[in-house]
């Protein structure tokens, strides 16, 4: 039993209730009034949190607080309960490093009257463990509060306590893996009121899923017309209790975070559409009325038919045999099925029972599709429980669900005594350790009347429900006989003894009437409905028939879980699976480490800022508080088995002589250290501390252990470090050498490069030069050949000239001749001949030329 206290309020040992302790076990002299007062001076300053040691106490403010924001859980991640204001998200975070240190199991335990705020601590409680991982697995931690949300709407209604109340109970088991990340969750439920789906008290309603279901098809024609959708005012099952709407909530919108929700969880469109059937279906059943004939039997009206078309559709069902199933009982006799009329008051109960046993077996199917979504495989041993559960109800009118009820807050308050009274006591006197003994209300005769067998009330239940002519009257009166002398039983007025009983539970007497216990413990089986759903063409409708056996299916679960398996080889009862299931859950929760979370009202008109003191102080009278703040002050809540001590604390004194026993190496650790003597005690196998020695011890071993890890680590790093630099140098050289390559290479290819540069000038220049130079001789030779040539011409001319003198000379000298010498004849041949040279000369010349 660990704790961990408020470490700054134990030197404040005296203060008063009127300051708002946040730690009521440091309140010196107090009382009930005491603890009321402490109480109210905090909850008018919207501090509705207070510890009790380990434990928290919350009181519903009935209004919105904005201390649950993402800044605030990341105010407790971390911390312990010493560190930080009470809050549950305090709770939650002790809860998780303690699963995570120590590997123990752990589960939330939240109790209180209905309205308490419950069901709210629950999705606080949830939402912190799914914020505070890694979110490496976000997606099943939003699977794991949608799944709230499904629950919520399939399974809460309003009620004259409580808006929101919850009207069954879950166990939701958060598995966690080795490195404490969320893996999946299971759930468990418990105990579906089933008659609020066919009658609802004044001012209360059905389940929320039904209203958000019609806000949702008023929004949606096309939704409408689909499932059928009328008005509400038009559906008995929702307007008999005059109340269709809640204060503050928003059915449409809820309706669609409803269907958000069955998408994360990953319930296929086909399936979803079926669940909206069976509901349109439910509200369809209850419009059809029954006409008397002949006060033998029952029929239909005639505006019945439309509705029972209505109904198959939705269902997929076939009209003939749904029609016999609304008017006829079959029974079996030696292979024989007879068929017999159901009077009209039967068929009325007939038809609310097919209306329970299909809105139970969809609540079934959900609760096993959720569990299907978030399975976590082979990391469900490691887990965080946190049970959500009915609260104590003590109505105008009760019946077999407040029996079962209140039996499980018997129950659960049964062990919150063992665990925080009878068991620590017991351990104290088992090691002898001196301490003053702590009386407490002990329930534990009120727990046997209602379940330990041979005779106790659920036996007798269940007995008059397999007698074949058993009644409610046959019951309640061999029961009196039987109980009368029971300090717990109350039989009450004698005008009344015929039908009512009384038991004096924990926190108050409670009346019974047992009208409808026998049927309401049988769970009657709906054969002909089953057989119609196993044929039905709606997918989901036909799959409702694996839940047949629903009492059945559930102890099968229980088996599987390796709690407790089936009882007998008759067929279970509700409340003899529900006492089964109890066991198994008491069985889990003694396997863990619980954490626990009293939820108290201010006041039962739901009103914020109201705080009645009266109303709050008779919750704090049965829930045992003062006895609780007693043994937390007086007791030493700290256990550690002295080899586990020396283990943690040896080393705070490393020169303790080695050799003696444990026990009393224990005890000198202890003197040495110069602890208070008044705040410990050592037992025959333990140590005994309070938190005002535990923690400064803790704190102690926590600096030694930093300080030797600082050392460690200090030379892990000087050797990381050192490895590093050496093998950092040996890479440094290693690129070195590639730089210094590289860059050699650059400067060779740069150096290359502008040598090519310097060489193509050079080369350019030099040819550049020379071509001038041979430019130069090509013109001197040019000039040369051109003056030659200019030479050749003049000579040329000057022979001409020559020749043509001497031609006109020879021409001058013949004409001479043949003037004076030639005759004609003469002078013809002499032209002749003249011609002929003369043309001779022409050709010479022109030769000459060329």
């Amino acid at each position: 039993m660990s704790s961990a206290l408020g470490g700054p309020g134990m030197s404040h040992r005296g203060a008063r209730p009127e300051d708002g302790v946040r730690d009521m076990i440091i309140i010196s002299d107090i009382d009930e009034n005491g603890i009321n007062i402490n109480l109210k001076t905090r909850y008018k300053e919207d501090k509705i949190y207070t510890f009790t040691g380990s434990i928290l106490v919350a009181v519903n403010p009935y209004k919105q607080l904005l201390i649950y924001e993402q800044k605030d859980i990341e105010e407790y991640s971390g911390k312990k309960i010493s560190q930080v204001e009470p809050h549950v998200f305090a709770v939650s975070e002790e809860a998780f490093q303690n699963l995570k240190n120590s590997g123990v199991n752990q589960s939330c335990i939240i109790s209180g009257e209905s309205g308490a705020g419950k069901t709210e601590t629950t999705k606080f409680i949830l939402q912190y463990l799914c914020s505070v991982t890694n979110h490496t697995s976000f997606w099943v931690e939003q699977q794991i509060l949608e799944a709230n949300t499904v629950l919520e709407a399939f399974g809460n209604a309003k009620t004259v306590r409580n808006d929101n109340s919850s009207r069954f109970g879950k166990f939701m088991q958060v598995c966690f893996d080795d490195s404490q990340q969320i893996k999946g969750c299971i759930v468990q439920d418990y105990l579906l009121e089933q008659s609020r789906i066919t009658f609802q008290s004044k001012n209360e309603r059905n389940y929320h899923v039904f209203y958000q279901f019609i806000a949702g098809a008023d929004a949606s024609a096309e939704f409408r017309e689909q499932f059928f959708v009328q008005p509400i005012n038009t559906y008995y099952y929702l307007s008999q209790s005059g109340c269709t709407t809640l204060n503050g909530v928003n059915d449409t919108k809820m309706f669609d975070r409803l269907r958000l929700a069955m998408n994360v969880l990953k319930i296929p469109d086909q399936m979803v559409d079926g669940i909206f059937s069976v509901i349109s279906a439910i509200l369809h059943l209850g419009n059809l009325t029954f006409e008397d004939v002949e006060g033998e039997k029952s029929d239909l009206t005639s505006k019945d038919k439309e509705i029972l078309d209505m109904i198959c559709m939705l269902l997929g069902f076939e009209a003939e045999p749904l029609t016999d199933s609304l008017l006829y009982r079959q029974i079996q006799v030696r292979g024989t099925v007879t068929s017999i009329p159901f009077k009209v008051q039967e068929a009325s109960e007939n038809r609310h029972a097919m209306a329970k046993a299909l809105y139970s077996r969809s609540f079934a199917w959900l609760v096993d599709a959720i569990n299907k979504c978030t399975n976590p495989g082979q990391h469900e041993s490691r887990f965080l429980g946190v049970l959500d559960i009915f609260g104590f109800e003590n109505f105008e009118i009760n019946s077999f669900e407040q029996l079962c009820i209140n039996y499980t807050n018997e129950k659960l308050h049964r062990f919150f005594n063992h665990y925080v009274f009878a068991i620590e006591q017991e351990i104290y006197k088992e090691e002898e350790i001196e301490f003053a003994h702590i009386t407490f209300t002990d329930n534990s005769p009120c727990l046997e009347l209602i379940e330990k067998s041979p005779r106790c009330i659920l036996k007798s239940v269940d007995e008059e429900c397999r007698f074949p002519q058993g009644t409610d009257k046959s019951y309640i009166t061999k029961q009196h006989e039987a109980f009368e002398s029971h300090p717990c039983y109350i039989k009450g007025d004698r005008r009344m003894w015929e039908i009512e009983f009384g038991i004096q539970h924990y926190a108050g007497a409670v009346t019974y009437k047992v009208k409808g216990f026998l049927d309401k413990n049988k769970d009657t089986q709906q054969d002909m409905l089953f057989e119609m759903m196993h044929n039905s063409v709606n997918v989901f409708v036909q799959d409702l028939t694996r839940f047949q056996d629903l009492l059945g299916v559930k102890l099968e679960d229980m088996g599987g879980r390796q709690t407790i398996s089936r009882t007998t080889s008759k067929k279970p009862t509700v409340g003899d699976t529900f006492k089964h299931q109890l066991n198994a859950l008491v069985d889990i929760l003694t396997t863990t480490n619980p954490w626990y979370v009293r939820c108290l009202k201010s006041n039962t008109d739901k009103k914020a800022n109201v705080y009645n003191d009266k109303e709050v102080l008779t919750q704090l009278s049965y829930s045992g508080m003062l006895d609780i703040i007693r043994i937390k002050r007086e007791g030493y809540p700290i256990h550690v088995p002295h080899e586990n001590f020396l283990e943690k604390y040896k080393c705070l004194t490393p020169n303790l002589s080695p050799g003696d026993e444990p026990r009393t190496l224990s005890t000198k650790i202890l003197n040495l250290l110069d602890l208070p003597k008044t705040e410990w005690q050592v037992g025959k196998n333990q140590i005994f501390m309070r938190n005002s020695v535990f923690e400064p011890l803790e704190e102690r071993r926590i600096i030694f252990i930093t300080k030797k890890a600082i050392l460690i680590q200090r030379t892990w790093k000087g050797f990381a470090c050192r490895h590093k630099y050496l093998r950092m140098r040996e890479a440094v050289m290693i690129l070195q050498a590639y730089f210094r390559a590289c860059r050699s290479r650059l400067l060779f290819k740069r150096q290359r490069r502008s040598a090519v540069v310097i060489q193509r000038h050079v080369r350019g220049f030099l040819a550049r030069k020379l071509a001038t130079r041979l430019k130069e001789q090509k013109r001197k030779e040019e000039e040369r050949k051109r003056k030659e040539e200019m030479e050749r011409e003049k000579r040329d001319r000057e022979k001409e000239a020559a020749d043509n003198e001497a031609i006109e000379n020879m021409i001058k000298l013949v004409l001479h001749h043949l003037l004076f010498h030639l005759s004609l004849r003469s002078l013809h041949a002499f032209i002749c001949l003249f011609l002929s040279h003369l043309k001779y000369s022409f050709k010479f010349k022109f030769n000459y030329i060329l």
